[in-house]
């Protein structure tokens, strides 16, 4: 299930300048100090006109007006406004809501924002950096195509586009070097970092990228977005090419919209909350339009230097997202296992059961003491942490190599010692079960290490290896910003190259410390490619067993992206895409 959230075009800039005060074309920004007083931060600050009226579905337009009276107030963030923007979480009671309780943005481009405490740039920031934040359009708002009404889509793409123009042109008056920015995005955000490098303009918007825990890079087919744009405005009871119509309808009317469009939730790979999407597909998602998005990003590759990585346990959290308590995990079956293959591999399902036999997991699960409803949850998570983010991160990395571009690989393997989302509070004392799952490695990413939930009477502090092993991974960033590559003095991260079996790949290895070592692959050239070759083909509207359910149960895609910059050099371009985190 995807949830919309405000979103608005703006950034929020962390930077280790002494003064909360900065100078630029549209006038002087006042902004405010971090909590740790080694960073100022300045947030809400405009980079293109707010997408309203006349403007909502269409391209950005630069915002080039003066703040009024020369000033700008940007201590607190930007307002969002109900006409253009989803509104509340939507949360089952009683049931962790991985996707709309946390905000890293990213959510399958469909929900997120950066106010999220996970998120909070300050501490990357009091180690010499700068942290842009954007925010850019999601859902229909930010992917609605539809040629009747002169929509082509990837409205949010062309934000984020915008977001990164800003930066090249104003980061300095911050201290940045326009030169040397990072992009790094996580989940969707990853998927969106990673298009926007593929494109012929990236050199001119940052220097290189980090791409954390892509989230399924097959972007969506013209022709299914089209329908779902045909099919959208119907819901809206508006006809497909009329514009004045699609503009009046308020947030509750496109949330409705939303859960309301069967053709939305049709498809192999809808199912819900742990649905992996394919490029027939329909949903609201960057689009290979032949025009912004010319080229499937998987065969073009990035076009500037990149790293790809995926956590050891992706799949762990989304699955826990929707069966979020003991009992349910204790009562899963193979019933359950049959269901989930076949809802988002169809006809495939049998030939990744045989790659992926319940038997073996039931069997690990009853030497440690667990139920065999375990062992199902143990086989989904392990399926969607390799055909969802594993392979594509394989995938894309190849693409980048085979083009003549240098890239880069690394398995987060850690188990963090606190629950770095207030979700997994409750069971923080099991977090072993749940293992590296999607956004564990954030914390150590931005260096936000302490956790306090009040709620859920949490208090926990990361240990001093753990604050090592972030110092590392932060380092190992600045590097990538700064030259270009993704190595230190201290720490040598070996280039990823590309094998005949996917075996044995060259990586970065973030355990207990940072370690070169080799990944494993193999499964991506041996099944996942086929599997995902055969989905490419399939009738986009075979029948989903996944029902929509405005409730508000999660989904698998959440991601993020960032715009860092080392004060005098390097930027970190953060854009996480809420949906259930985003960040950029």
């Amino acid at each position: 299930m995807k949830l919309f959230l405000p979103t608005s075009l703006s950034a929020i800039v962390v930077t280790a300048l002494a003064s909360p005060s900065v100078t630029i074309d549209a006038g002087t920004i006042k902004g405010g100090k971090c909590s740790n007083e080694h960073a100022v931060y300045y947030k809400g600050i405009p980079f293109a006109e707010p997408p309203v009226g006349d403007l909502r579905f269409e391209p950005p337009k630069a915002y080039s007006k003066k703040y009024r009276h020369g000033k700008l107030n940007a201590t607190a963030s930007a307002p969002s406004s109900s006409t253009w923007t989803f509104g509340h979480h939507l949360t089952q009671p009683n049931i962790p809501n991985f996707l709309s309780k946390f905000g890293s943005f990213g959510g399958s481009d469909t929900e997120g924002g950066i106010e999220y405490p996970l998120y909070d740039g300050c501490n990357l920031a009091e180690k010499d950096n700068i942290v842009v934040s954007l925010n850019y359009r999601l859902g229909p708002l930010g992917f609605l195509a539809l040629d009747d009404a002169g929509y082509q889509g990837n409205q949010g793409i062309q934000d984020l586009i915008r977001g990164f123009e800003w930066v090249q042109k104003s980061i300095s008056s911050f201290g940045g070097d326009p030169k040397k920015v990072l992009a790094f995005g996580q989940s969707a955000g990853a998927t969106d970092v990673y298009t926007l490098a593929t494109l012929a303009e990236a050199p001119h918007l940052f220097k290189s990228a980090m791409v954390e825990s892509i989230a399924l890079p097959q972007l969506t087919n013209k022709t299914i977005a089209q329908k779902l744009g045909v099919s959208f405005a119907k819901k809206l009871d508006c006809s497909a090419n009329d514009k004045s119509c699609l503009r009046s309808k308020s947030s509750a009317d496109l949330q409705k919209a939303f859960y309301s469009d069967s053709y939305l939730h049709s498809g192999i790979g809808s199912l819900d909350g742990i649905g992996n999407d394919n490029s027939l597909t329909p949903e609201f998602w960057p689009i290979v339009d032949g025009k912004i998005i010319k080229e499937n990003p998987l065969q073009r590759g990035a076009q500037v230097p990149t790293v790809f990585g995926f956590n050891q346990q992706e799949g762990a959290l989304s699955t826990i997202g929707k069966y979020s308590s003991p009992e349910l995990i204790a009562n899963l079956t193979a019933a359950d296992y049959e269901t989930f293959l076949k809802g988002d591999w169809g006809s495939a399902a049998s030939t990744i059961e045989k790659y992926y036999p319940l038997s073996a997991y039931e069997s690990a699960v009853k030497k440690l003491g667990l139920t065999a409803g375990s062992g199902v949850f143990k086989a989904i998570a392990q399926v969607l942490t390799d055909a969802h983010f594993k392979c594509p991160t394989y995938q894309s990395a190849v693409s980048t190599a085979r083009n003549g571009n240098a890239a880069w690989a690394y398995e987060f393997t850690h188990n963090s010692s606190c629950a770095w989302l207030d979700t997994l509070a409750p069971i923080g004392d099991n977090l072993a079960f749940l293992g590296a799952a999607h956004t564990a490695e954030l914390p150590f990413v931005f260096s936000n290490l302490d956790f306090s939930y009040p709620t859920e009477n949490y208090t926990c502090n990361s240990s001093q290896s753990e604050r090592k092993l972030s110092d590392e991974m932060i380092s190992l960033w600045n590097a990538m910003a700064e030259n270009g590559k993704p190595s230190t003095d201290a720490i040598q991260w070996p280039e990823f190259n590309i094998t005949s079996t996917g075996l044995n790949t060259p990586g970065m290895i973030f355990g207990n410390s940072s370690t070169s070592g080799e990944i494993d692959f193999s499964i991506c050239k041996l099944l996942w490619a086929q599997v995902s070759a055969e989905l490419d083909g399939t009738n986009s509207t075979a029948t989903s067993t996944s029902s929509p359910s405005s409730s508000g149960s999660s989904t698998s895609s959440s991601g993020g992206m960032t715009i860092s910059t080392s004060l005098g050099g390097s930027i970190f371009f953060t854009a996480i895409l809420m949906g259930v985190t985003i960040l950029f």
